[in-house]
């Protein structure tokens, strides 16, 4: 280390501990993303298991990746693997199939920001910040809503 980048240098444990502090509401909607990305994970996993060693499946996944490889549209895919594009939340009806529970993993892990931001409203409301409080459940609202559709 030269002269002059040695008097710039202060060890770690004589730093001052000058992180920021992270407001409680952004800590409660990180951790609820954080675990619910994590519970979403699993049913994936075990989805994505169920869908490659057994037959019990929505759409068989030899037909689907096939399509999808062959550069097929969205449209076309569907047809190939399952007869035709299902409606809405087709995966809610056939949950303990291998493709029903990788789709319900990753609508959980999507769906978690709904709850995070709800709580952080509430944590924000209680620690006197209401508009931005307002904005958070005006954001929820809109998301539960595009998520619905």
């Amino acid at each position: 280390m030269s002269e002059d980048k040695k008097e710039d240098y202060v060890p770690f444990e004589d730093q001052a501990d000058d992180k920021p502090i992270i407001p409680k509401a952004g800590v409660i909607y990180g951790d609820i993303i954080y675990w619910g990305t994590i519970a979403g994970t699993f049913v994936v996993l075990l989805g994505s298991f169920i869908t490659f060693t057994t037959t019990n499946n929505y759409m068989d996944p030899a037909i689907l990746l096939s399509a999808i490889w062959e550069g097929k549209s969205v449209d076309e895919i569907w047809t190939a693997a399952a007869g035709g594009p299902p409606d809405g939340h087709w995966y809610l009806s056939v949950p303990t199939t291998g493709n029903g529970l990788t789709a319900i993993g990753i609508a959980m892990g999507v769906f978690s920001v709904t709850p995070a931001i709800a709580a952080s409203a509430y944590v924000l409301w209680k620690d006197g910040y209401k508009f931005f409080a307002g904005i958070a459940v005006t954001a929820a609202i809109i998301t539960m809503l595009a998520m619905l559709a």
